[in-house]
Formats: C-alpha cells, sequence, structure tokens
C-alpha cells in the first residue's frame, strides 16, 4: 500500500485498513491523523504475540495534547492494546506510554517522559505483546514493559488510534515478537554531542543490531559498511547525513562516523539504514565558538589541584580550582587535558552533555552513563576526567578555555587557564599492590575516587581474592560500577563522614540499566549510583550513598542509590543509603544490617531470592513531586514460590522530612504494594517491627486500594505472600491489627518456623548449601 492517506476529523469513527498486510518498511507510505475524536485504523487478523511498529511524528499544529498508538490485539474500538507518544504542541512535552483500551475506557498503563525535538522528526514506535508483557520500543531501544491480563490473550486487529493534535505515520507492520528491532546509533553514548567550532573533528563509532536485512556495499558515497555486523552476520549499510551542512559536514566511514564541526549553532545528524526507513537514529549537535583562554593578570598558584608541578599524584585525580567567591558556569568552552610530552589530546571535559563509560580501559562490559563532570562546592569547581584517561607514570598539562567559568581570581576576572600558565603534574608510576586500598579525596592514599580503587581491584586483583578499599572521610560525587570481582569490601572511616553523592534519575539514565558491550547502541548503564553486576560477597561498611534525584524534578523518578544486579551475595551494615524513589534495587540474596534506607516511593525492591533487612531503620520522606503523600515502602518481584523474598526483622519504621521540608502525612504510608505479576512472588514479611503512626491502619495496599492490583498470592499464607507478625508502635506497645487486609498475620509459631534466624532465611542460597552471615564473618 503506497502514497498518502488522509484520517481526520470528529466522529470519523473506525476506518478499516481493508487490504493491509505485512509490508516492507520501504513500501510504507504516511498516514497523516489529526482528529479531534479519537479515530482507529485499524489492519487486519493478527495473533495474539507479534509486534506492531510505525514512524510516528507528532506534529506542531493547533493546541491541545495529542496522542497516537500502535494498536494489537484489537477487538473491536472499546478493546486493545496500543503503544505510543502523547505530545503537547503548546509545552512540547512528550510521553512515551503504553495503554490498555477496555470497554471505551483508556488506562496509560506506564508512562516515560521524554524531551521533544523541536524539529518534528519521526520517531520509530513499536508495541511488543508477548503473553503478559507488553513492551514498547522507541527507535529500536527498550524504553519499558508492564505486565497486564485484563484483556483476553486473542488474535485480534492492528493499526493506528489516533486523538487530539496532529501526526505523521507510517502504515503499521507487524510480525514475530521473537524477531526484535534493528537499532542504529552512536555505541555507547547519548545521541546529543557537544562540539566546538573548529576543534579536531571526532570519530565516532556506530552500532547497529538486530534484524537488518543485507545492503549493497556500493550503495554510493557517503555510506558506509558497518565493522560490528549485527547478529547473523550480514553487514548494514548507513547514511550520514547532517540537517544544517553549513554548521556540520558529516562522514560515514567502516562504521564510524566523523564530524566536522564548521560554525557554532545547533543542527541534528541523522544516521539511517539504506534499506529500511523505520531504522535511523536522530543525534542532536550543539557546536559552540572556540574561545582559548586569554592573557591573565593572576596566577594560578595555591587556586589549582594538584598543585602546579605536583609529583606523585593519583592517576584517578579529579581537578580542583579555587576562586575568590563561589562562581557560576558560563557559556560553554571546554577543559582539556594534554599529554605533555608530545602534547596528545588525553581529555576533553565540557559542563554540559558528557556521558561517560566506567570501569578500566579494555573491559569487556563497561557503564555507559551521562553524568554531570563540573560540580560546584562553594568557590571551588571540582573538575572529574574521563575514567580511566588517565594513566601511571605520565605529566600532564591542562587548560580551560575562556568562559567556561565566570568567577574571579585574585580580583581578576578569569579568562581561562592557557597552555602557558603551566598547570601541569605528573602521575604516580608505581600501580598499588596488595588487597588493601585506600581511598581520599584530598590527603594521602592510593586513589582519589572510590571508581579509581574499583577499576583497580578489577582490573589487577584476581576475581576471589579479598580486597579492603578503606575510604577516607569526604564527599565522592561519582557513580559506581562494579562487575565480575568478588570479595570486595568498601569500609567508610565514619558512617556519615564517608558520602558517595551524584544526581542520577530515570530521566537522565533510563531504566535500572546494565554495562555494555563495546559496540552496544545508545546509553544503557541506568539510574542508579551504583551498579553492581557478576559479584559475590560485596560488603557496604559504614559509608552512606545518597541519590540526590528530585522527584520533583524533570529528571527524577526512579533513582536508586544502589542496584545489586547479581545472583550472589550483599552484606551491607552500619550504612545509610538516601532516595525518593526505589533507593534500594536488589536480585540474588543480600543481608541489610543496622542499616538506615530511606525514600518515598517503591524504595525497596526488586527481582530477588531473599533479602534480610535486620536492626535497621526504613525512613520514609516527604515527596517532592506533591508534597504529601507517604508512598510504599516495598514493591517485591520475588523469583520463584520457596524463595523468602523481603525480610524485616526487629526493624523501626520511621518517618521524617524530605529533600524539599515536607513531612508525611500520619496513615499515609502502605507497607507494599504489587507490581500485579502472575510472574513474580508478592513475599515480603515484617516480623516484630515497631511502625510509626505514617503507616496506614489497613497496612498493606492491595486490590481496592488507590487503583493498586492484587497480590501474586492474593491473600498471604503461612510460606508466602504478604505476612505479619508482632507488629509494635515506636513505643513498643502492640498495635491493633484489626484493619489489616490481604495479609497473614502470622502465629510465634509460624514466623519462628519461616524466619528463625538468618541461616533459615538464606537457606536457598547455592542450591540449599545455605549462607549464614554475622556481623564479623560475611560467609
Amino acid at each position: 500500500m503506497a502514497g498518502r492517506l488522509r484520517v481526520a476529523g470528529a466522529g470519523a469513527g473506525l476506518a478499516l485498513w481493508a487490504a493491509l498486510s505485512p509490508l516492507s518498511a520501504a513500501a510504507q507510505g504516511l498516514v497523516r491523523v489529526a482528529a479531534e475524536a479519537p479515530v482507529l485504523v485499524a489492519g487486519m487478523e493478527a495473533t495474539a504475540d507479534g509486534y506492531v511498529e510505525s514512524r510516528l511524528r507528532p506534529l506542531r499544529e493547533g493546541a491541545g495534547e495529542g496522542r497516537l498508538y500502535v494498536v494489537g490485539r484489537h477487538r473491536d474500538a472499546g478493546n486493545w492494546y496500543g503503544a505510543g507518544l502523547g505530545f503537547n504542541p503548546a509545552t512540547g512535552r512528550m510521553q512515551v506510554e503504553i495503554v490498555r483500551m477496555r470497554d471505551g475506557a483508556l488506562t496509560r498503563l506506564k508512562q516515560f517522559g521524554r524531551e521533544a525535538a523541536a524539529d518534528d522528526r519521526f520517531y520509530t514506535v513499536r508495541l511488543e505483546l508477548n503473553g503478559t508483557t507488553l513492551a514498547v520500543y522507541l527507535n529500536g531501544e527498550r524504553i519499558t514493559s508492564v505486565a497486564d491480563t485484563t484483556l483476553p490473550r486473542l488474535p485480534g486487529g492492528y493499526g493506528l488510534y489516533a486523538s487530539g493534535a496532529a501526526f505523521d505515520a507510517s502504515a503499521p507492520v507487524t510480525g514475530d515478537a521473537a524477531l526484535k528491532p534493528a537499532r542504529l546509533a552512536l555505541a555507547r553514548a547519548p545521541q546529543r554531542v557537544h562540539l566546538q567550532a573548529g576543534e579536531a573533528a571526532p570519530r565516532l563509532p556506530v552500532s547497529a543490531f538486530g534484524a537488518f536485512r543485507a545492503a549493497d556495499p556500493s550503495a554510493g558515497p557517503g555510506v558506509a559498511t558497518a565493522a560490528n555486523a549485527p547478529a547473523g552476520g550480514a553487514p548494514f549499510v548507513f547514511t550520514a547525513r547532517a540537517a544544517d551542512p553549513a554548521l556540520l559536514r558529516a562522514e560515514a566511514d567502516g562504521g564510524h562516523v566523523t564530524l566536522f564541526p564548521l560554525a557554532a549553532g545547533a543542527t541534528s545528524l541523522t544516521l539511517a539504514s539504506v534499506e529500511d526507513p523505520n531504522v535511523f537514529s536522530v543525534v542532536d549537535v550543539v557546536i559552540g565558538e572556540r574561545a582559548p583562554a586569554r592573557a591573565a593578570g593572576y596566577k594560578l598558584a595555591g587556586a589549582v589541584t594538584p598543585a602546579i608541578g605536583e609529583r606523585d599524584v593519583p592517576y584517578d585525580t579529579p581537578l580542583r580550582l579555587r576562586f575568590d567567591q563561589p562562581p557560576t558556569l558560563g557559556r560553554g568552552g571546554a577543559i582539556r587535558v594534554l599529554r605533555k610530552r608530545d602534547g596528545a589530546l588525553v581529555d576533553t571535559i565540557r559542563t554540559a552533555g558528557e556521558y561517560d563509560l566506567l570501569g578500566y580501559e579494555g573491559q569487556e562490559y563497561r557503564r555507559a552513563v551521562r553524568r554531570q563532570p563540573v560540580v560546584m562546592e562553594g568557590r571551588t569547581v571540582v573538575i572529574h576526567p574521563h575514567s580511566a584517561r588517565l594513566r601511571p607514570g605520565e605529566e600532564y598539562l591542562v587548560t580551560v578555555d575562556d568562559g567556561v567559568f565566570a568567577g574571579t581570581l585574585e580580583g581578576q576576572p578569569f579568562t581561562g587557564v592557557a597552555a602557558t600558565a603551566g598547570w601541569t603534574f605528573r602521575t604516580r608510576a608505581a600501580v598499588p599492590r596488595g588487597a588493601r586500598l585506600t581511598v581520599d579525596d584530598d590527603g594521602a592514599a592510593d586513589f582519589r575516587t572510590v571508581q579509581g580503587a574499583l577499576n583497580h581491584a578489577m582490573r589487577h586483583v584476581k576475581r576471589a581474592t579479598p580486597v579492603t578499599i578503606a575510604i577516607r572521610d569526604g564527599r565522592y560525587r561519582e557513580l559506581l560500577f562494579l562487575r565480575g570481582k568478588d570479595r570486595v569490601t568498601l569500609r567508610g572511616q565514619s558512617r556519615d563522614g564517608v558520602v558517595i553523592d551524584a544526581v542520577n534519575a530515570d530521566g537522565l539514565n533510563p531504566g535500572s540499566g546494565a554495562s555494555q558491550a563495546a559496540g552496544s547502541p545508545g546509553i544503557g548503564g541506568g539510574r542508579a549510583i551504583f551498579l553492581v553486576e557478576d559479584a559475590d560477597l560485596l560488603t557496604l561498611d559504614t559509608l552512606t550513598i545518597r541519590n540526590s534525584a528530585l522527584r520533583a524534578s524533570p529528571a527524577g523518578g526512579q533513582a536508586e542509590a544502589l542496584f545489586f544486579a547479581s545472583e550472589g551475595r550483599l552484606i551491607a551494615k552500619n550504612a545509610s543509603f538516601f532516595s525518593e524513589q526505589d533507593t534500594i534495587q536488589v536480585r540474588g540474596y543480600s543481608w541489610f544490617y543496622r542499616t538506615l534506607i530511606a525514600g518515598n516511593v517503591d524504595f525497596v525492591w526488586g527481582n530477588n531470592r531473599a533479602a534480610l533487612f535486620e536492626d535497621g531503620e526504613l525512613r520514609t520522606v516527604g515527596d517532592s513531586a506533591n508534597g504529601k503523600g507517604g508512598g510504599y515502602l516495598v514493591q517485591a518481584r520475588t523469583l520463584a514460590a520457596n524463595d523468602k523474598g523481603f525480610v524485616f526483622l526487629n526493624s523501626r519504621l520511621t518517618h521524617g522530612p524530605g529533600p524539599t521540608g515536607n513531612d508525611v502525612p500520619a496513615g499515609a504510608t502502605w507497607l507494599a504494594r504489587s507490581p500485579g505479576y502472575e510472574t513474580s512472588w508478592d513475599h515480603v514479611s515484617f516480623i516484630n517491627c515497631r511502625m510509626g503512626p505514617h503507616i496506614a491502619p489497613a497496612g498493606w495496599a492491595g486490590k481496592g486500594v488507590a487503583r493498586q492490583p492484587a497480590p501474586n498470592p492474593a491473600v498471604g499464607s503461612a510460606g508466602a505472600g504478604w505476612r505479619e507478625h508482632g507488629s509494635m508502635d515506636l513505643a513498643g506497645r502492640p498495635l491493633d491489627l484489626g484493619a489489616r487486609e490481604h495479609v497473614r498475620l502470622l502465629t510465634a509459631e509460624e514466623a519462628r518456623a519461616q524466619f528463625g534466624g538468618r541461616a533459615l532465611i538464606f537457606a536457598g542460597y547455592g542450591d540449599g548449601r545455605g549462607w549464614r552471615p554475622t556481623p564479623r564473618r560475611a560467609e
């Protein structure tokens, strides 16, 4: 079916796309959908499972919000599933959504905010239906998913559903859910690039994954065969085109794109498959003016760290520049680190749009994240070079462009740091040895950053050899990553004195996240401060990890302090963890002993086996997003019916002010809510815990409470589901549990049989070998 079809106007009703069958993407035409009332353009009968995909473009016409969804399992106009975009032309706000239409009522099952581009670009949207799981993809990237059993799993129609403001769309295509979408993007990088006019042209790797059709490498100029061919071995070819060639010239070459910044301004770069118009990505490119440092009347001596000419500097050192008064960020520019012996550029650090690969150089999997490398601490600017760029035994030179910072030094306006200013330092030649490493942000130590020490442990210490990283008091503004190394202990000098603190959230680094191989497209390192993969017996002792993201901010929402994404064992003791939403996410087996965990929404959760929270505090804090809500403590997605899930033993449930100062109302907090999945278990137990007045009398947010789904199982039993025993108020007086719902109130005998000691709770570890941690010994 070729050409364009226009469907518009109120009361247009249901239009059958009668002749529609799966089309090659190259043959698709476009549909203009602009409806004041919902309009459905439906396809023919399809299978119950599969995908529906279309290219959608929100148009900035008219007023009011518009929505366009690709639709699957369509039974009639009032019953179907969909995924797509919501867009408001007035504000430019866009949302990626998964929805359900049931008996004519539309429910948004999942929403994910995205910044809409200003150039009316297309987005390839795919709805994947696989059993009870619904997933949405944007330009080949899996954005989010949800489980829903409301509508029957039956074959149905497919097509498009629109309401409100106008969209352009390609005719939808369908296929097997097992056939994942192809994706074309910059490798392990965000789809936004910051450059400066006239600087050296960067050569960036391009990645492609998925079911690309084989293409002719002789397709013409500006087309390249990528070095990292997708699964199946067939090469792909792509074009690289700048929207404004006066600002940017792009050349595709052997799996890379080289960008030549010609003049200051903003444009976009489109990477597009030659064979399939549904496979493309758009990279925003911002080009600033080049402003080298100017002659200055101030001296740097005493104002910079490392000091001028300093030797024996840890090779993960941040750079510090101290002003007369607190400075502000300027109009742009960059900080550069050059190797002094030959002038080679080692690192370029900008104040916006930055990303990093956490881990050591050459590591098979690294964590790719957006980050803020420049932070203000009073009158000091702290500049973090990219991970693992500096080497032992090298001398480096630092320059700072004019305009990066606005402030004064020695009473003079800051005009940058020129090469002639002589900000040089030499890194320590010897690599630390032994199983004990030290970290200090300003004193004598092996490393200046926690990640620097983790990189060393992963790279230079055998997997099974225990390593202790002693962290001295200080504030460490960094994201962390550990993979493939067992028996690592992070031990702080004091619990409140060692603070690992950064801002990370779903709007900045979407999803729970995972490490990525070298050829992976896009950014996937996730929203946690500390991501741990493939590690056993990690110990976090006497320290604080804080995710300072606000739920009220545009980047806010889900924001873990810790994501233990390993099937191994985690020990956290005498430690504190702060965030607002999803503070702790765990898999495998974990023991939290005398810890403080603070948050507001689902701030303990995960697809785990067994997690014991013993003699600790769970503090519900005021919600910055709405100023009043009490939220939920736990959302369990425990993997098996015989796993213990989340167990809270002899702990205190308290409340306090949140990051914007508001406290939690009485009776506004729920012990747990369910994700509503049939494939995981809601195993949550509170045993002999003291609870403040913020806990709701009904306790558990089951079906019928604030539109929450029923847990699995729907009602707890002695060995499964939601369970509670021995609950008290904060003064130790027994609570009246008569209003509790959806929960099994255990007898003392049942509580002892299920939770009578750590060995019983962790008995399932190692296929029944068990685990008996103690405060002095982890094994």
